[in-house]
């Protein structure tokens, strides 16, 4: 499993081979690294869609 590389146009195939515990996507060739909401914006998001 290799890592993005900074200074690259990465690809769907360059993509598939790292780690799938990472949540990352490519835009236009660049690579970032998702993260996910902390709770204080789920709450938040729930109690604006009339959730709990």
């Amino acid at each position: 499993m290799s890592l993005p590389e900074e200074n690259k146009k990465h690809t769907y195939a360059d993509y598939i081979t790292w780690p799938e515990n990472e949540r990352w996507e490519i835009i236009d060739g660049v690579p970032y690294m998702q993260s996910a909401p902390k709770w204080q914006h789920q709450s938040i998001s729930s109690e604006l869609q009339g959730g709990q």
